[in-house]
């Protein structure tokens, strides 16, 4: 038995341990995390999070780890990194899935107006630019 409410609490490494060892867990090919592949959504919206807002719900993710004492934050900020590198090959499958256009999509997001003060080019934006191309 158990009962739905209990809190149990996210120790990352016995999850992954649980879903990979025990439940054959499949991972997703652009990402090392398991926390929300699962979800078609999280690479969608959490590259317009970084592009607009300049973060994504991994900071706050990481920063409850931190708060709950689970991780350091040297390693939240590696870790975030990371995981908040932009994950297209899942954003292509996930616009293929609910029939939309990859690079117009692409190119609709990377037009929203920023809130945050625009960071010089850097090899994260020219990854990305090389990504889109093999993508299409």
């Amino acid at each position: 038995y158990c009962n739905l409410y209990t809190f149990i609490p996210w120790i990352e490494q016995e999850v992954n341990s649980t879903l990979l060892d025990l439940y054959g867990f499949e991972l997703a090919r652009d990402t090392r995390s398991t926390w929300r592949i699962g979800d078609g959504t999280a690479a969608f919206y959490n590259y317009i999070y970084y592009n607009v807002a300049g973060f994504t719900e991994n900071e706050t993710f990481r920063s409850n780890q931190i708060r709950e004492g689970l991780l350091t934050r040297e390693k939240a900020l590696e870790l975030v990194r990371t995981e908040n590198q932009p994950r297209f090959e899942s954003i292509k499958w996930y616009c293929d899935t609910i029939g939309i256009s990859f690079e117009d999509t692409i190119e609709r997001m990377r037009s929203i107006p920023h809130l945050r003060p625009a960071k010089p080019e850097c090899s994260h934006q020219k990854r990305a630019d090389h990504t889109i191309s093999s993508l299409i």
